[in-house]
């Protein structure tokens, strides 16, 4: 059983049935991956569900996209960052790299890591969603899992431009699209 209640009281756009997905797929996970963050409310739906001794590499530059700029530009600067320090007080398995998602890919690379899940949730825009799933694809270690956040036609059509062109099978979960084949939801009591 996955326990989601700290990412539920975290500010975001993530469904509960979402960060239910993302929590389950995290259980078998030991290297995990997150492609923009924000203020870390699917980080924690990842990182409290993760086995002991996983990692999560919150990537992220922490500035925000084109759409929150005005509500950012109304708080001071470094505001995402330190809400998103504050939501992961208490986590140890949580490492921040503050860079973009490419550069982070990158780095990665040099480094040798490969990842048992990627999960990518940055810019929404078509040629971002399209080199994110280029740049991390190639981590992915065999038997991965590959997903995504905001598979909708609107107002991301971007995303799912970029999925349908590059990922040959797949399904959806809410909005995540998720190369997982198995996958029920289910309540234990």
């Amino acid at each position: 059983m996955v326990n989601i209640d700290r990412a539920l009281n975290t500010a975001g756009w993530m469904s509960q049935e979402e960060l239910t997905y993302l929590a389950h797929a995290a259980s078998k996970s030991m290297v995990i991956a997150e492609i923009g963050s924000y203020s870390g409310r699917s980080t924690l739906a990842l990182a409290v569900n993760a086995p002991a001794g996983s990692i999560v590499y919150a990537c992220d530059h922490w500035q925000g996209s084109a759409d929150h700029q005005e509500m950012l530009s109304k708080m001071p600067p470094g505001w995402l960052f330190d809400d998103f320090t504050t939501n992961m007080q208490g986590i140890t398995n949580v490492w921040p790299l503050a860079v973009n998602s490419l550069q982070a890919a990158r780095w990665m690379a040099t480094q040798g890591k490969r990842f048992d899940l990627i999960f990518i949730d940055a810019s929404h825009d078509f040629e971002s969603v399209k080199a994110d799933i280029l740049a991390w694809r190639p981590l992915l270690k065999d038997g991965g899992i590959l997903c995504g956040h905001d598979y909708d036609d609107l107002p991301n059509p971007g995303v799912k431009q970029a999925v349908d062109l590059l990922i040959t099978k797949f399904r959806v979960i809410g909005t995540i699209w998720t190369t997982e084949e198995e996958w029920t939801l289910t309540t234990e009591r």
